[in-house]
């Protein structure tokens, strides 16, 4: 619901689930997801009625529906796009080149840990206090993102 304020009160964890999914690994099947700028639900939806089925056990018939509902009334909606696995290998080069830590060895043996991959990096950079960093770096970040994205679509957050 819109708030006096002009903001928006939005489930964090959901819109954070959706946001910041790695498309590339999580979408087995295209998926659409929406944000309800009247009401900041976010909703759920398959391309194909058929995996929606398969996937949850959502109904066709609702998942149609649905989309319909959405079609009718663009304006209403704002699709979320999820990032996509660069993003994901951008935020942690990134973090990797941050001041996470003080330790220069420490900071130095995490970034030549990594070779590309980024669960080859959290296998082998074999310091849990780093993946922890990361895990948080990764959340703030993801976080900023989500924010400039609904700013760049005329929406602040409330987050709830």
């Amino acid at each position: 619901m819109i708030m006096e304020t002009g903001k928006l009160a939005i489930d964090q964890s959901l819109f954070m689930m959706a946001f910041g999914r790695d498309v590339d690994y999580h979408d087995l099947a295209p998926q659409l997801i929406y944000l309800d700028r009247h009401t900041g639900d976010v909703m759920w939806l398959y391309e194909s009625d058929e995996d929606a089925f398969l996937e949850v056990g959502l109904s066709a018939a609702e998942n149609r529906g649905q989309r319909e509902r959405i079609a009718a009334e663009p304006n209403r909606y704002l699709e979320i796009p999820g990032l996509d696995h660069d993003d994901h290998h951008q935020i942690l080069k990134r973090f990797l080149r941050s001041d996470w830590t003080d330790d220069a060895n420490r900071s130095s043996k995490a970034f030549e840990a990594y070779s590309g991959s980024i669960g080859g990096w959290k296998k082998s950079v074999n310091d849990e206090g780093a993946i922890h960093a990361f895990y948080e770096y990764q959340e703030t970040r993801i976080t900023e993102l989500a924010e400039e994205f609904l700013a760049e679509n005329g929406i602040v957050p409330n987050w709830k």
